[in-house]
């Protein structure tokens, strides 16, 4: 039974690592996705401002009807991958729940093995103290029943 569970736990502790990993992978993907998406958007607001800055300094209007629409474009790209990032932010969310319960069944086999080896060990320490009791009380003494049953006495008459 003990075989088993250390099995068990070890293969606990494989799926264990192996969903930690997949949760920082995912981790590592949606921060990237999500710092690319607060960029596109910062840049698409910063070209908006720059169109609209040279629109007052006297640019053609057809220059600035393309850097908006150019704007417009990055601006609704950045709102795409908002919903990829959204995506991601529940894959995330996934994988965080799937590695905390894979964890929590590796600790429960960690706990489980744990207790088995404490009772073996008490058990064994309690077998331990059986045999010296048992080996105290069948040692014999100098003064026991034997030694008087053969009709020596412990002192000579002279």
């Amino acid at each position: 039974m003990s075989r088993a569970i250390k099995a068990m736990a070890r293969l606990a502790k494989v799926r264990q690592d192996m969903a930690m990993a997949r949760a920082k992978r995912i981790a590592s993907e949606f921060a990237k996705t999500r710092d690319l998406s607060d960029q596109v958007l910062q840049f698409a607001r910063e070209y908006d401002d720059s169109a609209m800055r040279a629109g007052e300094k006297g640019i053609p209007v057809s220059m600035l009807n393309d850097s908006l629409a150019f704007s417009a474009r990055l601006i609704a790209s950045a709102k795409e991958q908002e919903l990829a990032t959204a995506y991601m932010h529940r894959q995330l969310q996934e994988a965080n729940r799937a590695a905390l319960s894979a964890k929590m069944k590796s600790q429960g086999l960690d706990r489980a093995l744990a207790r088995r080896k404490k009772e073996a060990e008490q058990e064994q320490q309690q077998a331990d103290w059986q045999e010296i009791e048992d080996a105290f009380s069948h040692r014999r003494s100098p003064f026991s029943d034997r030694d008087q049953g053969e009709g020596v006495s412990g002192t000579k008459d002279a």
